[in-house]
């Protein structure tokens, strides 16, 4: 009888620390929500606007390169940077979850230099523009986020971070016409990660779940539906 006293108190001290330990997790969240303004943000708001910024400007300009190699007929690489658009496009979503909550005011692109006499040209230049943006600016914002108390953004910038590099490095493999490494791939579509071959069980920089990826066209798949593009447009 007394061992069964003490489980039933030993279950009602538990139930009561788990109620008291809720009920401060409650208030330490609201307090902290009611916190999350534009004027306690400071730096991190700005640095949320500068982010958002080059992600507009990246996928643009991504997109013209996918244009540009059309035109010279490499459609492989059309395909690639086209998801990297994609990819800067997650980017942006997952941005705007946080901006939304601040009622945060629109932004204009950001002024992206890639100039180039050629395709190959302008992707060097970009490429070390992002590579310099991915592990200066985005390192500092995780940083400032960090310091703030807000580990959810420090961790959205990490993501990002790793992302831009890989980017990065892309971008120079197909201005190198690097073939390896640049087939079969397939996109995360929360975060943009890019990887080749078989697709992983889960995304290493966001573990989104592996079926869940988004192929990316290859070159003779891309002729397809260019092809089958044109062929409506004529019919129209």
């Amino acid at each position: 009888m007394d061992t069964m006293v003490l489980v039933v108190a030993a279950i009602a001290v538990c139930v009561v620390i788990e109620m008291v330990g809720f009920r401060a997790y409650k208030r330490h969240k609201a307090k902290k929500e009611s916190r999350f303004t534009k004027e306690h943000l400071a730096e991190v708001y700005d640095d949320l606007q500068d982010a958002r910024a080059f992600c507009l400007a990246a996928r643009r300009r991504y997109k013209d390169f996918a244009t540009s190699a059309v035109d010279g007929h490499r459609l492989r690489d059309a395909a690639i940077l086209e998801a990297m658009a994609d990819g800067e496009k997650s980017h942006l979503t997952e941005l705007e979850e946080f901006r939304e909550r601040l009622h945060a005011e629109a932004v204009s692109p950001a002024n992206l230099q890639a100039a180039g006499a050629s395709l190959d040209d302008s992707l060097r230049a970009f490429a070390k523009t992002v590579d310099g943006w991915a592990s200066e600016s985005c390192t500092d914002f995780a940083a400032r986020a960090r310091l703030r108390g807000y580990g959810d953004i420090a961790r959205m910038y990490k993501r990002m971070q790793e992302v831009e590099n890989l980017y990065a490095g892309i971008c120079l493999d197909i201005a190198e016409g690097v073939e390896d490494g640049l087939d079969d791939l397939s996109r995360c579509p929360t975060c943009g990660t890019i990887v080749t071959g078989r697709r992983p069980a889960f995304c290493t920089v966001c573990t989104q779940p592996g079926f869940e990826f988004v192929g990316v066209p290859a070159a003779d798949e891309r002729q397809k539906v260019d092809s089958g593009l044109r062929e409506q447009q004529g019919c129209l």
